[in-house]
């Protein structure tokens, strides 16, 4: 049973979809044309019947033109790989995080033909793109790429924002996987399908303007170094904790606790945690939520318990669309025992409107609150919790959550992924298309946050947005922490 997952630090797609090499272009491997229909028939249909993002974002309408568009552009036989790169716009208009898509369990990349690495890493941000670590003397830290073998960046961009689900209206999310997880990369093989050489049109940090060309993309020339910062000089590990999730700052009342994607064993670290913070009469606490894209919210209610001001909630509801996924013509294609397990720890209850509530059974656990404060260690002082665009899933659920029941709280950094109002998931099934043998995720629940007065489908926004340089990133300089520390003071 899936509970609320994230989605892998957002890299599950980069993980499982990325070959370094093309073998499945050979005519063997490829997918007719008819079977690429049939699979895109069923997952429309599957997603019109039972997806909880159908029509939740985008109007059914526009959903439908998009699944048209990709349907009539299939014109000829296709590889795994590129068969999903065009289906990817259609699924990205259902704006779910929780919806991606896998390789077949039996892809075994293989061949001749290697996929190309950009000899230069980048920050995207805002539309824009600026080069970070490169290994080729043309380029340097802090230049900003204008055009890119003639193609303006702002439209690499907006082809990046299609190559990964994401919940809502977000983009900080969009900006992060085409920064840390080599997406700008994929735009330029996935859909533009470069070679070197490469041209670029480049603004460089003092304003002027240059084109380089690059020929190798191989390149073993040293690049330009930058000393990196040491963010916890001055501070003192936590030994109990282990990974050195827990700080102090020395001669100073402020701690800082890592709160990673939410796992059964948690529970006994937040014990510790929050016993030592205690101990130590703690009294500004900074809580790094930035990366956590989900896990277990049962994990996570017990996290509020130590940082709600009074008897809490993690959900406000959860609701599908059916009352047994079982009875669905469609469900020959999702995992059996996923459904077993759904069975097992949901049962679909009252109905309003098109939604069925969501009722847990004792094999769950307790979902719906409200909850008690943690008996001990509840802490009680300044709260900053810093949050980024992989804040993710129940990640994003517990940050509302906290927001709306810690009056207090104040938050540092970009806007989370997960959008504030709630997302899809609980439980992600599988679904597998019975052709290609592609697995997609696909959530079966709504889950609505706790949120007072959301955005609709933008995530929770920082009091203090932080953003960051080339230089930054290359030094390691964590401006989120220097400014929670500023505000400190």
């Amino acid at each position: 049973m899936t509970v609320a997952l994230g989605c892998g630090g957002n890299a599950s797609h980069k993980q499982n979809n990325r070959p370094t090499a093309e073998a499945d272009t050979t005519a063997k491997n490829l997918l007719t044309v008819n079977h690429m229909h049939g699979d895109l028939a069923v997952l429309w249909g599957a997603i019109k019947e039972l997806h909880p993002g159908y029509g939740f974002y985008t109007p059914a309408t526009q959903l439908k033109q998009a699944y048209q568009n990709v349907y009539n552009s299939l014109k000829r036989p296709l590889s795994e790989s590129e068969f999903i790169d065009a289906v990817y716009p259609f699924l990205c208009q259902l704006r779910c995080g929780h919806t991606q898509l896998k390789h077949a369990a039996s892809f075994k990349p293989s061949g001749d033909k290697k996929v190309p690495h950009l000899p230069f890493h980048v920050l995207v941000q805002q539309h824009r793109v600026w080069i970070t670590g490169h290994q080729v003397q043309e380029l340097h830290a802090g230049d900003e790429i204008i055009t890119m073998n003639g193609i303006p960046v702002s439209e690499m961009i907006d082809h990046g924002f299609n190559l990964y689900c994401g919940d809502g209206y977000n983009e900080t999310f969009k900006e992060l996987f085409l920064s840390e997880y080599d997406g700008f990369e994929d735009v330029c093989n996935k859909y533009f399908h470069w070679q070197p050489p490469y041209t670029l049109n480049l603004r460089t940090a003092k304003g002027g303007l240059k084109t380089v060309k690059l020929i190798a993309n191989d390149a073993k020339i040293p690049a330009e170094t930058q000393k990196t910062v040491d963010n916890f000089a001055g501070w003192t590990v936590a030994g109990e904790i282990e990974n050195s999730r827990l700080r102090f700052q020395k001669n100073k009342s402020t701690a800082w606790f890592q709160v990673s994607p939410f796992a059964y064993t948690d529970t006994v670290v937040y014990e510790k945690a929050f016993a030592l913070i205690k101990r130590k009469d703690i009294r500004n606490l900074v809580l790094d939520l930035r990366h956590n894209t989900g896990g277990d919210i049962r994990v996570a209610i017990r996290l509020l318990s130590y940082l709600a001001d009074a008897d809490y909630n993690i959900v406000a509801d959860v609701k599908s669309r059916f009352a047994d996924p079982a009875s669905s013509q469609f469900a020959r294609y999702f995992d059996a025992g996923i459904t077993s397990g759904f069975k097992l720890g949901f049962k679909a209850g009252a109905k309003a409107g098109n939604w069925h509530h969501i009722t847990v059974t004792p094999e769950f656990g307790q979902l719906y609150g409200p909850f008690k404060l943690a008996k001990t260690n509840h802490f009680d002082g300044n709260l900053i919790v810093l949050i980024d665009g992989a804040t993710f899933s129940s990640g994003a659920l517990f940050t509302a959550a906290l927001k709306a029941q810690n009056k207090n709280v104040k938050f540092i950094g970009r806007e989370t992924a997960g959008s504030e109002e709630g997302c899809n998931g609980m439980t992600v099934q599988r679904l597998t298309l019975p052709n290609s043998k592609i697995v997609v995720d696909f959530p079966w629940m709504r889950v609505v946050s706790v949120a007072k007065n959301a955005s609709r489908g933008r995530g929770i926004m920082p009091n203090y947005t932080v953003n960051y340089s080339p230089a930054d990133v290359l030094s390691n300089k964590d401006l989120d922490l220097n400014k929670a520390l500023a505000l400190l003071r």
